[in-house]
């Protein structure tokens, strides 16, 4: 009998309930994507830069005053520090 064959039942619904929300966090993350991409449009247009350095860091300070938990601020950081590179390389490619 495997490993996967012998998880208790808790094991198994606490994977079920991680990989639902990781399909909304994908879904989030597309919607996300989508928005990043009018914006980018948008500030094309007009000659903007698409890189706000400052918004930036206010999004992150909005975001680290609003933790709940369980993640640190460091840690919050580090995943939307990625999420805006991310979104960066996005705006860049559909040029």
């Amino acid at each position: 009998m495997s490993q996967t064959d012998e998880q208790p039942d808790a094991l198994g619904i606490h994977r079920t309930q991680i990989d639902a929300l990781n399909v909304q966090l994908l879904r989030l993350l597309e919607l996300r994507g989508q928005v990043v991409a009018s914006v980018m449009e948008w500030k094309r247009e007009r000659g903007i830069s698409a890189h706000d350095p400052q918004r930036e860091e206010a999004m992150l300070a909005s975001l680290c005053g609003q933790i709940q938990g369980p993640y640190s601020a460091g840690q919050i950081e580090r995943i939307f520090s990625c999420i805006f590179e991310v979104s960066r390389a996005l705006g860049r490619a559909e040029t």
